[in-house]
């Protein structure tokens, strides 16, 4: 996430020196595949009626009491609005990229906003990063020759210490005594998934709230920075991937889990994120 930075030089010089693009087009890549399947898993599953049609009340947040689900068919519009914005995120350039992002992030809060019992702090930070991928460079594409396309450090920068700052407040705030030391609510949790074949009967031991309460912890505090280690990124990544697997058997979270797994590939080498691109 943060190269070795000359202090002479300032810190504006280095957030604005030119590097190479690629991480950002493959970010651009894995993020927008991952809105499309999520689209798609939301539509196939039926969760447009489950969610915004057959309630007969919604809660609302503050300030957005005026939001409300349109017709059926027009549910299904913006649902197929989002994945025509996330292809145009992951092909487009120029003025319909810029609009491709522009509606992906409009009509995914959209759909947020509609009622807050549905609410998920993952649900903020796709629409967070949704809004970031307008400011974007809109000049870069998956067509054009990867060597030859740079842009500004910072805008790595930006979308890293996003995925940084979710991972150390998370781990953060799980620094408290009901977590550590009473292990809640996870003793409420991790029994609860003691019917899941072959790891289930872990679940159902005295110690594995404690050893998930802390493990949670230190892996949402620490993991980021044995992803900015070149020595240790790729034993941190399969870590990663080991733990938001186990969340996703264990916690109905969606398509978080699978989100995360693919977007912290952006603390790659560049050369990683051009073979990526070039498959």
């Amino acid at each position: 996430m943060i190269e070795k930075l000359n202090m002479k030089q300032g810190i504006y010089p280095f957030l604005n020196k030119d590097v190479s693009a690629a991480p950002l087009i493959s970010f651009k890549l894995i993020f927008g595949a991952l809105m499309i399947f999520s689209t798609m898993r939301f539509v196939y599953l039926g969760w447009i009626e489950d969610h915004y049609i057959d309630p007969i009340f919604h809660f609302k947040y503050w300030g957005f009491e005026w939001v409300e689900p349109l017709p059926i068919y027009s549910m299904y519009g913006i649902h197929f609005l989002m994945i025509l914005a996330a292809l145009g995120i992951m092909f487009l350039r120029g003025i319909a990229y810029t609009i491709s992002a522009i509606v992906l992030f409009l009509s995914f809060t959209y759909t947020e906003l509609i009622d807050l019992t549905y609410y998920l702090n993952h649900y903020y930070f796709v629409s967070l990063i949704c809004l970031l991928l307008i400011f974007m460079p809109s000049n870069i594409s998956v067509f054009n020759r990867i060597e030859t396309q740079k842009v500004k450090w910072i805008f790595i920068f930006i979308l890293k210490f996003q995925i940084a700052l979710l991972y150390v407040y998370a781990g953060l705030a799980k620094v408290n005594s009901d977590w550590l030391i009473e292990a809640l609510p996870l003793k409420i949790w991790v029994p609860a998934n003691d019917k899941i074949p072959l790891i289930g009967p872990i679940f159902s031991l005295a110690l594995s709230p404690y050893l998930f309460s802390w493990a949670g912890m230190l892996f949402d505090t620490f993991i980021i920075f044995f992803l900015i280690n070149k020595r240790t990124r790729f034993w941190a990544y399969l870590v990663v991937i080991v733990f938001h697997t186990i969340t996703s058997i264990m916690f109905q979270i969606g398509v978080f889990p699978l989100v995360m797994i693919g977007i912290v590939t952006i603390f790659f080498s560049n050369e990683w994120h051009a073979k990526f691109i070039q498959t």
